[in-house]
């Protein structure tokens, strides 16, 4: 079965829906995808798309969501059903959202997943036994230990915060290519490596934020990350555990082999560094390939594709929630 997530990336692709599947045609006609609607669960359509009426009720009478990114990866809108028989679960996260207790532990074990899932490939990487990055490892070694200590969430974010530095000093060590990259800059990126890392961040987010409202939770009531009107705070701290696995080894893997160069960036004035429409393209391709990887399941040890995992991950968080499992558990890697 096709990857149940389509990206359309052509610019004046227009998406038109004949009988029973989805027909994405480029701007003079010739056609990129052809794929019946059972086998889609999700659109993201990137820049200048177009979707037929037709098409639209289609997907959303098989309650199939779509999404509208810029082409530099920045959110527009999400176009998805409410999801029915979900009063009960999400009465139950209000309850929850206001548990100190709850929020802190749960949000403890998925900082872990996050720093023990970083420490582990920035050790796998480390083939060379280079120093530097072995200083890295033991920073984000010694960010794991003093989770325990963490007595709010606050200090669990601070925490985190410092690990993230040492990963991200451990990922410009590993880079193959100079791209300019010298840490974590977000809004505007200032460097290849950066755009790739915002814009692979923003295509997972997406991805957890569909697992999110398809196991019926409400996006917004998190416990890492502050509840805000204005995001979708759940599917951020869902995402922890999943940013290195996904996006970060997708962007070293197409750095270091040389995928992606620097002619495939340019820099717009106030926007910082963007992709060009193919280095978009092979990306997501990328990005696509490593969904399909497989992970083993922190709870019932069985092996699943990345893609299919964050949907387990949201529907075991919706347990823990429901009281149904007693305590969140992360995603792990060995």
């Amino acid at each position: 079965m096709e990857d149940a997530a389509v990206y359309i990336t052509a610019q004046g692709a227009r998406l038109a829906r004949v009988g029973e599947r989805m027909l994405v045609r480029s701007r003079e006609g010739k056609i990129l995808n052809d794929v019946p609607f059972f086998r889609v669960q999700e659109i993201i359509c990137m820049g200048s798309v177009d979707v037929t009426h037709s098409a639209l009720m289609a997907l959303q009478r098989r309650s199939i969501d779509v999404v509208f990114l810029t082409m530099d990866g920045r959110f527009k809108c999400r176009v998805s059903n409410l999801q029915p028989r979900a009063v009960r679960c999400r009465m139950r996260q209000y309850e929850r959202a206001s548990d100190p207790e709850f929020r802190l532990r749960v949000s403890r074990e998925m900082v872990r997943g996050k720093l023990g899932i970083s420490r582990v490939w920035l050790m796998r990487q480390n083939r060379n036994r280079d120093e530097i990055l072995a200083g890295q490892v033991i920073g984000v070694k010694d960010c794991l230990d003093a989770l325990d200590d963490a007595k709010t969430v606050d200090e669990l974010m601070g925490i985190e915060g410092t690990a993230a530095r040492y990963h991200f000093e451990g990922l410009r060590c590993l880079l193959k290519q100079d791209l300019g990259f010298a840490g974590r800059v977000r809004r505007p990126p200032t460097d290849p490596v950066n755009a790739m890392l915002s814009f692979g961040y923003t295509l997972l987010f997406n991805r957890v934020l569909s697992a999110v409202e398809r196991a019926g939770l409400d996006p917004m009531l998190s416990n890492l990350h502050a509840i805000d009107d204005r995001r979708a705070s759940l599917a951020l701290d869902l995402m922890e555990e999943f940013r290195t696995l996904v996006v970060d080894s997708t962007v070293l893997s197409l750095v270091n082999r040389i995928e992606m160069v620097p002619g495939d960036f340019r820099v717009e004035d106030g926007k910082g560094v963007r992709m060009s429409e193919g280095a978009i393209a092979r990306f997501v391709k990328g990005i696509q390939s490593r969904l399909s990887d497989s992970v083993t399941h922190p709870v019932n040890g069985k092996s699943y594709a990345l893609k299919d995992l964050i949907t387990q991950q949201a529907w075991q968080y919706k347990s823990v929630v429901l009281g149904e499992a007693a305590e969140y558990k992360p995603v792990t890697t060995r």
